[in-house]
């Protein structure tokens, strides 16, 4: 997965990636494995794979993170990439239109059917990009009028996928 933390006005790229019972973290160009195990309430123990150990605290409003480690705490704000193009788009749409692929992937299941009511926010279909499943929602309210792809199929970015009126 990847997401930007964004910390005192500096945006920081950061891609995690499920290794075995651990996790595989680049943040900017350093890389690390590390487990994060809850230890209960907000209080998570974090291990790196040089044998460090941390205990912190972890408090979430939204996309706010408070994250206190050795008395210090920082606030960072998550934000993922895909949410905010899917966000852009949904404002492009406005009363409808055609809903696009944001990346390639491959479609694993469609959700909806020609005719199908929908309301903003309803799933339309599964998308599976960079081995994550993706549910592509509906930007509106409308009628699905038409399906352009079907369970299976591989699209590019942009490649036209549901129309809603």
């Amino acid at each position: 997965m990847r997401f930007i933390a964004r910390h005192e006005g500096l945006d920081i790229e950061v891609e995690v990636e499920r290794h075995g019972s651990s996790y595989r973290v680049r943040i900017g160009n350093r890389s690390m494995e590390a487990d994060l195990v809850d230890a209960g309430g907000f209080v998570r123990s974090l291990r790196l794979s040089d044998g460090t150990q941390y205990s912190l605290v972890h408090h979430r409003e939204g996309n706010r993170h408070g994250i206190t480690i050795g008395g210090a705490t920082i606030q960072v704000d998550v934000i993922d990439p895909l949410a905010q193009r899917r966000k852009r788009r949904e404002d492009e749409i406005g009363g409808g239109g055609v809903v696009k692929a944001l990346m390639p992937g491959r479609v694993v299941r469609v959700l909806v059917n020609k005719g199908d009511v929908i309301q903003k926010g309803a799933g339309l279909l599964i998308l599976e990009a960079m081995k994550m499943e993706n549910e592509i929602q509906a930007p509106v309210d409308g009628v699905v009028d038409e399906i352009f792809v079907s369970s299976g199929d591989t699209v590019e970015g942009g490649a036209e996928l549901v129309h809603i009126g």
